[in-house]
């Protein structure tokens, strides 16, 4: 090897030299100075990502390495007794209690076509049903004391009303019947009345049911209840927050996590398999970039007054990389033959 090349492939080797850091500060410098639009096109970017995510569905590489995850993840997680709120930083505590907390009246029909549902009619229908009956045991209770005292009560007048008439025999044989009459009448009023609330239950219940599903939605919807439903979430949202991990955790369980991931993964699979991804990707990326403008990642950055930090970690991983490579006996190679 040219003695030279040799010098300098010592000097960029070197462990304690800053030569491959200066050259990472470069490299990074004129990547966050370059117009995004620039950095790569649009179709470049696009089949990319549809390869990426190729190699992400397909196998069980993914799969594999997400069971793992969740399989750790759980147990760390039943084992933790303190709350939710434990790990919530304070300053995103108001952020967070704003957006949640915010006014909103979703529109009538938008609302009846969300809460329209068989789940919600057979749970509204079951405790509609069940008060109903609750009223007909309680009319059962009441016919036990006081119809059953006005039965015996009309039993009673209807025959001392007769017992003053003085008739043939045969005719107060037939007028001692209206005693019974009486007593049948009141039972007759009391079966009847059973009766029609048993037959009507069922279609009272189902219109009622329907009803009140209008009604939720319309009150839902009601501009004058949206502070009492931004109360509400906050207090379901304190709930949550003040619920430890561990419960959190076994709540989570019942909705089986992994089935969750298998489904992404499906649909994505069937997103990258679409023939247009690619040209759709590409043309939703070009009008990202197209809204850029000039602007760089550096001046997004300085923005969010982050570029200092950023530009550190990055460099710093940068020179990482590009040591192990000038390290191999490849580049050794390349390298000498630049100097032949």
């Amino acid at each position: 090897m040219d003695p030279a090349a040799r010098r300098a492939l010592e000097r960029l080797r070197d462990p304690q030299g800053h030569a491959l850091t200066e050259l990472a500060q470069l490299v990074v410098d004129e990547t966050t100075a370059t117009p995004l639009r620039d950095i790569a096109t649009p179709r470049w970017i696009a089949s990319q990502l549809a390869t990426a995510l190729e190699a992400a569905t397909h196998g069980d590489l993914l799969r594999s390495w997400v069971d793992r995850r969740l399989d750790s993840e759980r147990e760390r997680l039943h084992a933790e007794d303190r709350p939710l709120r434990a790990f919530l930083p304070s300053e995103a505590d108001e952020p967070l209690r704003k957006l949640i907390g915010r006014q909103y009246s979703p529109s009538e029909p938008f609302t009846l076509r969300l809460i329209d549902h068989d789940a919600v009619n057979d749970l509204l229908g079951q405790v509609l049903s069940r008060t109903v009956r609750s009223f007909q045991q309680r009319l059962q209770v009441w016919d036990g004391g006081v119809l059953k005292n006005v039965r015996e009560e009309a039993t009673k007048r209807s025959r001392g009303l007769l017992g003053g008439f003085k008739t043939p025999l045969g005719v107060r044989r037939n007028l001692g019947t209206l005693g019974g009459i009486a007593e049948n009448l009141v039972d007759g009023i009391r079966d009847e009345v059973e009766s029609t609330l048993e037959s009507r239950i069922t279609d009272f219940v189902r219109g009622a049911t329907r009803d009140a599903v209008r009604s939720i939605a319309r009150e839902i919807a009601n501009p004058e209840r949206a502070g009492g439903f931004a109360e509400l979430r906050l207090a379901v949202l304190d709930v949550v927050l003040d619920t430890p991990v561990s419960e959190l955790a076994s709540e989570g369980d019942k909705l089986h996590p992994e089935d969750i991931v298998e489904l992404v993964v499906a649909t994505v699979r069937a997103w990258v398999a679409d023939p247009d991804f690619v040209e759709r990707t590409e043309q939703r990326v070009a009008l990202l970039l197209d809204e850029t403008g000039d602007g760089t990642l550096a001046a997004w950055l300085d923005e969010v007054g982050l570029r200092d930090v950023w530009s550190e970690t990055t460099t710093e991983l940068v020179a990482g990389r590009l040591r192990a490579v000038v390290g191999t006996s490849g580049f050794e190679t390349w390298w000498s033959g630049l100097f032949e």
